[in-house]
This record gives C-alpha cells, structure tokens and sequence, in this order.
C-alpha cells in the first residue's frame, strides 16, 4: 500500500498482516480523492479517519494538504502499525491517535471535522447504522464530507434530508460520499 497523491506520493505505507483487516485498494482510494477534490478543498482541512487502521486515508489527506487528521481505531495491533506509518512519513505534529471504540468517541467528540474517512470492518454488527451515528455526532456540522465504505450487501440507514449521497461501487465494495446536512442552531 502507498500514499498515491501529494506531498508523500509514491511513500509505501506498511499494513496490518490481518486478513480480517481490509485496506482501501489504491484504485478505490484514488476514486474517493479524485471525487472529494471536485468537491471540497483539503488545503488546511481537519479530517477524522475512523477504523483507522494503518491510517491510508488520513496520511493520504496530509498528504494532499489536511492541517491535522485524528485517527481513531481500537486494535493494539493496527495502532503500532499507524503509529509506525506516521512516523515513517515525519507528521507526528499533524496527527492524534485515540484507541478508542469509534461509537464510543462518536458519542464523547466535542469538535467538528470537515472531512472524515470510515471504513468499518464489512462484518460490523452496527454498520448499517454508521450514517446515522456520525451524522448525529459533534463530528458531523453541515458541510461535513463523509466517506464510508461498505460491502454492498450491507443495507445502510440515513437520517432523512441529512446528507447528499453519492454512491460508487467497487466489485463487492460501496463506497458513498455524503455531504452532511444540518440545520443550524437558530433554525
């Protein structure tokens, strides 16, 4: 696995030898950046990459110029194998790493992001709920960009009028780029 754009382009990230662990393939990766680049502006951006795993998503962010990005996973081994990516690619200052239940830190998160990655383990009991879980967290304001992959079997929920899907498949990957609606406090 690389970092396939940016600053770090062509830097290869380690992985988690975990055939339960399931990276974000190179051609789906450069789809979701290519697609959120036509959309919003990474420059200076703060994104969250849920199941982080070996952080793909989020180095490929710094990469392509996010100011900071918290990575949230909760498997001691992917968390050595992104700490050892972050270090590898120098952007410690950019990034925080919390080992932490993601539904849990959906639930306790006080800032919002502007972007955030999750890609959830397909077998995930809850991820049929993820949509609506982080739409309903401080995470998600409106204008937040939401990248989730899932397998497309998996049926997934939406808080109703709450984002902008837009759905891509990959063989038996979906990935869906939404664009978080949220009314704001005076309405």
């Amino acid at each position: 696995m690389r970092i396939i754009g940016g600053t770090y382009r062509g830097r290869t990230l380690i992985t988690v030898r975990d055939l339960s662990i399931r990276p974000t393939a190179d051609r789906a990766k450069q789809t979701i950046f290519d697609m959120l680049a036509t959309r919003c502006d990474l420059d200076g951006a703060r994104v969250l990459d849920l199941f982080s795993g070996s952080g793909s998503l989020g180095l490929e962010a710094i990469s392509r110029g996010a100011a900071s990005v918290t990575f949230v996973e909760r498997a001691r081994t992917s968390i050595e194998v992104l700490e050892k990516n972050i270090r590898a690619l120098d952007c410690t200052a950019q990034c925080t790493v919390h080992t932490a239940d993601v539904f849990w830190f959906l639930k306790n998160v006080a800032q919002p992001y502007d972007v955030v990655f999750a890609d959830p383990p397909y077998k995930l009991p809850e991820i049929g709920m993820l949509p609506v879980r982080m739409h309903e967290s401080a995470a998600v304001r409106n204008g937040t960009w939401v990248v989730m992959e899932h397998s497309r079997e998996s049926a997934m929920r939406f808080p109703e009028n709450g984002y902008a899907v837009i759905t891509k498949p990959f063989g038996q990957t979906t990935v869906l780029i939404m664009h978080a609606i949220k009314p704001s406090a005076s309405e």
